[in-house]
């Protein structure tokens, strides 16, 4: 299972010289980015090709846009229409329902930050039947909801076939 943390952008200490280290502090406190040999030998050893990053990469963002997407369809911003390209119509017709008892809770307006929320998490799992299941935790106007995806190939392209929201 792939996981990915989407966190604030964190401002990164500026490198200190090897000669300002103190006797206190040492080089294996400061984290060091991996070598790119170990990625290329991980990626040896567990079959991994450019293919399946692009597989992955493109779930991802897919993942990312249309846990957003329906989070603003539940609130009232968005039309459903706009996702028949990427959800079949049984999800649709589920997000819909969704919307019309839910839509009633939130304001038409959106507030000044929060219309279109924060992805905070992603997980992502391969099942062997080539499809892929996700789960977006989501921070929406002072809330956090989750949404679980199910994306399979459909004639040369990715679709969602399933939608759960929590």
């Amino acid at each position: 299972m792939s996981t990915i943390t989407i966190s604030a952008r964190a401002t990164t200490p500026a490198a200190q010289p090897v000669d300002s280290l103190t006797p206190n502090s040492s080089a294996l406190d400061t984290p060091a980015d991996a070598p790119a040999h170990l990625r290329r030998a991980l990626d040896h050893i567990f079959h991994r090709t450019d293919l399946c990053r692009t597989e992955h990469r493109a779930i991802v963002e897919i993942t990312h846009s249309v846990a957003r997407a329906v989070f603003e369809v539940v609130a009232g911003y968005r039309s459903v229409s706009q996702l028949a390209f990427v959800m079949e119509p049984t999800c649709i017709a589920k997000l819909q329902r969704r919307a019309l008892l839910e839509t009633g809770q939130y304001s038409v307006e959106p507030e000044p930050g929060t219309a279109h929320g924060q992805i905070l998490s992603l997980h992502l799992d391969h099942c062997f039947s080539g499809a892929w299941e996700c789960t977006a935790i989501l921070g929406f106007k002072k809330r956090v909801r989750a949404v679980a995806l199910k994306i399979e190939p459909w004639h040369g392209r990715w679709q969602v076939t399933d939608v759960e929201l929590i």
